[in-house]
């Protein structure tokens, strides 16, 4: 997997590709702990490019959740492609998350909280 982290308006994005599995779950979590421990609590995770998920993702997006809330701050997902969307709405795990159609439609959510 591949992580790509941009700002955008005081928002912290983090383009994920590839498969978000057991393998890459771990770095994932590290990823957002990296950024949430230099001052950033406004995240996207953009999924555009992710192309498979499983129960090791989903449980790290979760964890990630957990520590972002406990920063103040606050964590969207953007651009989830319909097989990855569906794995969110059968485990009911998409009642956690702000989930926006894309990116820029996450960062106006946050503009709109201001």
């Amino acid at each position: 997997m591949d992580i790509q982290v941009d700002e955008q308006g005081g928002v912290t994005i983090l383009a994920c590709e590839g498969r978000m599995d057991a393998q890459v779950s771990d770095l994932v979590k590290d990823r957002i702990r990296e950024l949430l421990d230099n001052g950033a609590t406004r995240l996207v995770v953009d999924m555009e490019g992710l192309d498979f998920l499983d129960s090791s993702g989903l449980g790290a997006l979760v964890s990630c959740l957990r520590r972002v809330k406990e920063k103040k701050g606050e964590i969207k997902l953007a651009g989830l492609r319909p097989e990855v969307r569906s794995i969110f709405e059968i485990t009911r795990v998409s009642r956690l998350f702000h989930i926006c159609e894309t990116v820029p439609d996450a960062v106006k959510a946050f503009a709109k909280k201001e």
